[in-house]
């Protein structure tokens, strides 16, 4: 007897593959998840602090004992340029397909210095610290093709070309000693001195080649600085001290350090920094606009909850320009330019009835020009966590990058690589 069930169950068939490849299509699901890397990977089981970069094709990351290359939109990868120690710090951005890390046998060893190129996946120059004492893991930054390596008792610097060192700073038995650094176009150093007890409230502009300081700015009373996001125009994020800690002030100063303006904020900082004052998520500067999430709690307004939106500002004048209208009135977490798109994270949103998930976290483009929102696509729902907190976030060339800030390999995955549901 013939079976007339089969031409159904090939028509059930056809009618749940066309409905896979619509879900893809559309976005949904899991489909812009792209690869993942896990805790191990990453860290070799040890505990560190990755950074990671992303120049044409590649995507970069530090790990344990190398820097490794990956074909940003497969996880293939390309190229690893391997470390004679752990790595320790690296640099926040490239400069010129060029980053530095510092690395050596131990948190409390980190007594050498490298380039790397991220076009070519190869160590352009290698050299030792040059204090005698153990060095400690520190901040490493670039700015005008210098490299600068500041940590506990002591900051040195490398030509970036090639490695020639230009000048070191020991910070013993000195009043006022370097906690801190800010690269880009300029070098900008946070400096603590013997009553502020590893506060800063001096500013310094550095030249690079040198390391002389070319001009000095003091922090306002009652404040300290917990940000320096830009170094031209240079732009610091100051919390309030003592008493008056619930509160926050960005700050823009001139070439030679004069104030131009100051945007006060209600309400504590909404800053996420990490690794240092350039390091911070829920910030963007670019051009002559702070995008900032404003300092805002949610509140509840006839039964529904409210989110700090994002919120623009003059720099030259501190006046706010717009602030978002949030897309289902959730959190926005500005990330950075794009485009000429201003690229944010949403958390998912809570699902209304019982048993409802709600919507799952998205990228959002946000115009410049008049704070406009519109959804970009959807993420995975276990990366919601990582676009809250606890993740350095990275947006390049329609792919969107989460990774963990600390890796201790006892983690499952630790990285995810997101891109467009159509690529």
């Amino acid at each position: 007897m013939t079976d007339q069930r089969r031409p159904w169950g090939w028509a059930a068939l056809a009618v749940v593959l066309a409905l896979l490849l619509t879900v893809r299509a559309c976005g949904g699901g899991n489909s812009t998840l792209r690869w993942t890397l896990d805790g191990r990977t990453i860290s070799g089981g040890d505990f560190l602090r990755p950074t990671m970069w992303a120049t044409g094709p590649t995507l970069a990351i530090t790990r344990a004992r190398e820097v490794t290359g990956y074909d940003a939109a497969t996880g293939e990868v390309r190229w690893s340029v391997p470390l004679s120690g752990r790595v320790c710090a690296a640099s926040a951005r490239p400069a010129g397909d060029r980053v530095a890390v510092q690395f050596g046998q131990a948190r409390h060893r980190c007594d050498r210095v490298a380039a790397v190129d991220l076009k070519s996946g190869r160590k352009l120059w290698e050299q030792p610290m040059p204090s005698a004492e153990r060095v400690r893991e520190g901040q490493v930054v670039i700015s005008e093709d210098v490299v600068v390596v500041d940590e506990v008792h002591a900051t040195a610097a490398f030509r970036l070309d090639d490695g020639r060192p230009l000048w070191d700073r020991n910070s013993r038995d000195v009043d006022c000693v370097i906690q801190e650094l800010a690269s880009g176009p300029a070098l900008v150093a946070g400096l603590s001195c013997d009553a502020d007890k590893g506060k800063v409230r001096r500013v310094e502009g550095i030249d690079p080649d040198s390391g002389r300081a070319q001009w000095s700015y003091d922090v306002p009373p009652g404040y300290v600085v917990k940000a320096m996001v830009s170094s031209r125009p240079v732009v610091l994020g100051l919390d309030g001290d003592g008493s008056g800690g619930d509160r926050s002030r960005y700050v823009v100063l001139g070439p030679s350090g004069d104030q131009i303006t100051s945007i006060d904020i209600a309400g504590k900082s909404s800053l996420q920094c990490y690794r240092g004052p350039d390091r911070c998520n829920n910030i963007v500067v670019t051009g002559d606009s702070l995008y900032i999430r404003a300092n805002v709690r949610p509140v509840k307004d006839d039964k529904e909850r409210i989110f700090a939106p994002i919120a623009s500002f003059d720099l030259a004048t501190g006046r706010a320009r717009w602030s978002t209208e949030n897309p289902g009135g959730n959190h926005l977490f500005p990330i950075g330019m794009d485009g000429g798109r201003l690229i944010a994270a949403q958390p998912k949103t809570a699902g209304g009835a019982r048993g409802q998930q709600g919507e799952p976290p998205k990228l959002v483009a946000v115009d410049p020009a008049t704070g406009e929102t519109s959804i970009l696509w959807s993420l995975t729902r276990k990366a919601d966590f990582r676009v809250r907190s606890g993740a350095d976030r990275l947006y390049a060339q329609d792919r969107f990058f989460l990774l963990k800030q600390l890796v201790t390999g006892k983690e499952g995955t630790a990285f995810r690589a997101f891109g467009r549901p159509d690529e």
